[in-house]
């Protein structure tokens, strides 16, 4: 019994690290959630993580740095987690350095594609991890197994 509750809680922490990536990517979908508003139900799902990046100094970093070293480089958590945690980095770290990219050339064409491509990652990772199987995202995972 305590180990699929063991299962459970970590599928679950899995599909709640990829709401790190999610919220990285909700500028890019300015436009987009005024024309269609169902869209404003990811700002609740990507609350929490905007709550803690706010109430601390430094939050987001604090935040990367609680996950990597917490996480992802501690032994004694699960694999399951800990690949998940550093694919949800990964992602994390690709939104944020296209960020800058595209503040210094403004193409608003790509960053609805960007956007509408992190809510399918976002979907397509935690439907696998909801059912216990790694996802498997092109260029990144191969980068998590090294990191691991």
């Amino acid at each position: 019994m305590i180990n699929i509750l063991n299962k459970i809680f970590q599928r679950i922490a899995s599909v709640i690290l990829y709401t790190l990536p999610l919220k990285a990517s909700l500028p890019f979908g300015g436009y987009l959630f005024f024309k269609y508003p169902f869209l404003k139900i990811l700002l609740y799902i990507t609350f929490p993580v905007s709550i803690i990046e706010r109430s601390l100094p430094f939050g987001g970093l604090l935040l990367f740095i609680i996950l990597f070293a917490g996480l992802v480089r501690n032994s004694k958590v699960p694999y399951f987690v800990r690949y998940n945690a550093c694919q949800a980095l990964l992602l994390d770290i690709a939104l944020i350095i296209t960020t800058y990219i595209l503040q210094i050339f403004p193409l608003l064409g790509l960053a609805y594609i960007i956007f509408v491509f992190t809510i399918c990652i976002f979907i397509y990772s935690g439907s696998k991890c909801i059912f216990g199987i790694e996802p498997d995202i092109p260029f990144i995972s191969k980068s998590v197994r090294m990191q691991i």
